[in-house]
């Protein structure tokens, strides 16, 4: 094994299409933020931002908006190269490798496997949302050479809400079977197979965007943590569809869930469906991307109709609003 520890080169010009990507380094808004907010959070300008996203009013924003905020990064290694998008709390991020083969990635606990793909190898991962901003180290394996690097993760930019609880939805959070209910919705989706889309499509028709990804929560009366899905408000009965092409590993009643789906589309990505009124879709089955899987209500722990559509990458929860502009591929 040869061991080589590179320094974090950042390589913010001549990257050519990769600068390009929709993922490279992204930020969520949040209610009340503004663009010179997050310029400062970035280090960045209220001129630049509004550049590289196109906006015509820097002062017309939306919740829920993904804002590009940095371009990818590329690093030398002995027998090709490494570009990859800076992490983020609670966001997935991208892996492309040239002049190898095969190989996986190792980053906070979770081992990747490199893909191939025309141009060489890629492979996405996963940050938690609640994952301390600072650096960690990625170990990467090709063909039997071991590199390590440091990336520094960024911070999320994250807002706060409070939700008010009725007694029996607050009874719903002290389930002893809460740790049994995650555990069926993380081990229903599998690690293998390859990524069967580019980018998502609308879940809903008319919803609105009514909770971020990664919000803090304060429960009612009990305690505090994070949103780990995006929701969208609409009218009951409104049909509920696959945002990507997949194959459903859950369609059941769940407790806090409620009527809930859950699709595979490879990789280890997954997409969950929470709070419908009924599914129509089974266990086994390959939908189509745009597919009814099942109609809105609010079932489980929810204070009204709404989706929270959920992505999980390898068992972490990570931001779908990316996704809606389309994934990193080579």
């Amino acid at each position: 094994m040869r061991h080589l520890w590179l320094a974090f080169v950042l390589a913010w010009g001549g990257l050519g299409a990769w600068a390009e990507s929709p993922w490279a380094l992204t930020h969520s808004v949040a209610p009340g933020e503004t663009l010179y907010a997050i310029a400062r959070r970035y280090g960045t300008t209220v001129e630049e931002l509004a550049r590289i996203n196109g906006l015509k009013d820097p002062n017309r924003l939306r919740v829920g908006q993904v804002l590009r905020v940095r371009p990818g990064v590329e690093v030398a290694l002995p027998r090709g190269s490494l570009v990859y998008v800076p992490p983020v709390q609670g966001q997935a991020f991208a892996l492309w490798v040239g002049g190898y083969t095969w190989g996986y990635a190792e980053f906070l606990g979770v081992r990747y496997p490199l893909v191939p793909r025309v141009k060489g190898l890629w492979a996405l991962l996963g940050v938690g949302a609640l994952v301390e901003p600072k650096e960690y180290p990625l170990r990467l394996v090709l063909e039997g050479e071991e590199t390590f690097l440091a990336l520094q993760v960024a911070r999320g930019g994250y807002g706060q809400e409070t939700l008010a609880l009725s007694p029996s939805l607050e009874s719903l959070l002290q389930d002893p079977g809460l740790k049994a209910e995650r555990e069926k919705v993380v081990g229903a989706c599998p690690r293998e197979g390859p990524l069967t889309f580019s980018r998502f499509l609308k879940p809903l028709e008319g919803g609105r965007i009514t909770s971020a990804f990664g919000t803090r929560r304060r429960y009612g009366t009990l305690f505090t943590s994070y949103h780990e899905g995006l929701d969208f408000a609409a009218p009951e009965g409104t049909p509920v569809r696959a945002v990507a092409e997949g194959v459903v590993v859950l369609s059941e009643r769940l407790r806090v869930r409620g009527e809930a789906v859950v699709l595979s589309h490879g990789m280890g990505l997954c997409t969950g469906y929470w709070h419908l009124a009924e599914r129509r879709v089974r266990v086994g089955e390959r939908v189509r991307g745009g597919q009814v899987v099942g109609l809105l209500r609010s079932t489980g722990l929810s204070t009204g109709p709404h989706l929270h559509l959920e992505v999980r990458l390898f068992g972490i929860p990570v931001d779908p609003a990316p996704f809606f502009q389309g994934l990193p591929l080579p």
